[in-house]
């Protein structure tokens, strides 16, 4: 095949969705830690099939539009850092087809690919070698150099996945945990899946999107209610839309737009430019950035009206947790929490929405979003309270009109320390300089079972052991969940704690944490000790030590 056409392009995506669904779990499986959230085949596929689920809504004709369909989708769709890094794979393999219309050749799909590459290592703040960016980064070098030598573009891509494939093999070699194992890395084997479906889409049978197994990917339903506003609102159309274009200058429409409205929002490249402005013209809006590319995803909402149709229900079951709404506030808090109990701590501490999610269920970049948007208040605070979810709390903030932090919590004890030192009526700056610099004052620990056999250290692990981590490295392993955590406790108590405090799992007995609370509280009479239901997954308990 000489050339690859939108259709074509179109199979190649559907292929590649169905099989990193069917892979997934494989994917799964290549997590080197032993515990049981080795989620990067879920979060990869389930941002794969965002992505499929927005190119549904274009013509395939136009590989440009096809593909920006791609970056949105992904982006939006983005779970877990696996996901996120994926989503600016696709960003750039967006940004080298923005251009091409109804073939793309050997030569575009080869610099689509080295714009893929160079994207994401560009997202990632410490490139790590071994990784899905090696994998990526020798496809493209692949691709590139059958490109040079005159293949075609089907040629140019079955290069790129075998190249893909010998990465993927090679990985171990870069990283010596991965050889300790005996496992290659999951995200490189993840894109590799992407490969390969590729190859089986430009070979293969037609897909349809209704033909796939495609799972759900909004965990937070979107909050309806808002405040209502007395009186004639001004600037009251919400205009959102997309310029698709060459040259574009962000900065160039940002200070075009700003005598138009308030509440703006400028983001993109030179191809690709979103923008969000509340006015009342938005027609002259529109005729000026109309005038700049085309415009596409064109939205305008009368929030006036909006406003008219207020409700005072709110939702409070852990599906979607948020508070009532009441007058605007200065900032807004908005917390990633794995459990009921959980979720009613962080309620309790002034959080207004809670997204459910922590292990092997990061919300996507989407879910974030609708609860940022659903918070009365100017800016907002996103506490992820898992390294996983770190990377696409930030992507938030690139598509709101409010304006986002993100204190960068790894764990529950760090987010509910750092609403410690949260103050409403302070500035957006001071609160995320006071809660990132106090929220690691605490120490972690996570009891849960180990899901196969590894060594750590001095550790041998066998599968099913029960398992006690300390800030996320095994430091306890027994056959007993309650000694398992005394040592734990054991190991992070020293002379200067005061606090411990205990957070037991849906699948922990209420009694036997009872029992386990009164011993802490024998051994430990010195310190305060407090015990609660937070009915996590997988984790039977959680432990803070300040």
């Amino acid at each position: 095949m000489e050339v690859i056409t939108g259709s074509v392009l179109k199979n190649m995506l559907l292929h590649a969705g169905a099989l990193l669904a069917q892979q997934k779990d494989m994917v799964n499986s290549l997590n080197v830690f032993p515990v049981p959230d080795g989620d990067t085949g879920t979060n990869m596929s389930l941002t794969l099939n965002a992505a499929l689920k927005e190119i549904e809504k274009v013509e395939p004709d136009n590989i440009g539009q096809l593909v920006s369909a791609l970056a949105r989708g992904s982006l939006m769709g983005a779970r877990g850092n696996s996901g996120v890094i994926l989503s600016q794979y696709f960003r750039g393999f967006a940004e080298g087809l923005a251009d091409v219309t109804t073939e793309a050749t050997a030569e575009d799909l080869a610099r689509a690919l080295r714009k893929s590459s160079e994207t994401t290592y560009r997202a990632v703040m410490k490139p790590v070698e071994g990784t899905m960016l090696t994998v990526g980064r020798e496809a493209a070098a692949a691709a590139a150099a059958a490109a040079e030598e005159g293949a075609t573009a089907q040629q140019v891509l079955y290069a790129a996945y075998q190249a893909a494939a010998q990465a993927v093999q090679d990985s171990p070699k870069h990283l010596p945990v991965l050889k300790e194992a005996g496992v290659v890395d999951a995200g490189g084997q993840g894109l590799l899946c992407i490969f390969e479906g590729f190859v089986h889409g430009i070979e293969g049978k037609p897909l349809e999107y209704s033909a796939l197994d495609v799972q759900p990917t909004a965990v937070v339903e979107k909050q309806e209610g808002i405040t209502r506003i007395e009186g004639e609102l001004v600037n009251k159309y919400c205009t959102e839309f997309l310029i698709l274009g060459t040259k574009l200058d962000p900065d160039y429409v940002r200070s075009s737009l700003e005598p138009k409205g308030e509440s703006m929002l400028v983001v993109g490249d030179e191809r690709v430019v979103k923008v969000h402005i509340h006015t009342d013209h938005p027609g002259e809006v529109l005729e000026f950035c109309g005038a700049l590319g085309n415009l596409t995803d064109i939205k305008i909402d009368n929030m006036q009206l909006q406003n008219e149709k207020y409700t005072e229900e709110h939702q409070h079951d852990f599906g979607s947790m948020s508070a009532p709404q009441g007058e605007r506030k200065n900032i807004g808090l908005v917390a990633v929490v794995p459990g009921k109990g959980l979720a009613d701590v962080f309620m309790s501490l002034g959080v207004d929405v809670i997204v459910p999610g922590g292990q092997t269920m990061n919300p996507s970049t989407e879910d974030l979003l609708r609860a940022v948007e659903s918070v009365n208040a100017d800016a907002v605070i996103i506490l992820p309270n898992n390294k996983n979810v770190i990377f696409s709390a930030n992507q938030v903030r690139e598509l709101s009109d409010k304006p986002i932090g993100v204190v960068a919590t790894r764990s529950i004890p760090q987010g509910i320390t750092a609403l410690m030192y949260y103050e409403p009526e302070a500035s957006l700056e001071h609160n995320l300089e006071a809660m990132e610099e106090h929220k690691s004052e605490v120490k972690t620990g996570e009891v849960t079972y180990a899901v196969r056999a590894t060594v750590a250290g001095d550790l041998q692990i066998e599968e099913r052991d029960i398992i006690g981590l300390v800030e996320g490295k095994i430091a306890v392993v027994g056959q007993s969940t309650a000694d398992v955590t005394r040592r734990l406790v054991e190991s992070m108590v020293d002379e200067d704690s005061s606090v411990i405090s205990i957070y037991y799992g849906e699948d922990q007995e209420a009694a036997e944490a009872e029992a386990l609370y009164e011993e802490l509280c024998e051994q430990y009479a010195d310190c305060e000790i407090e015990i609660y239901s937070g009915g996590q997954p997988l984790y039977y308990y959680i432990v803070s030590v300040e």
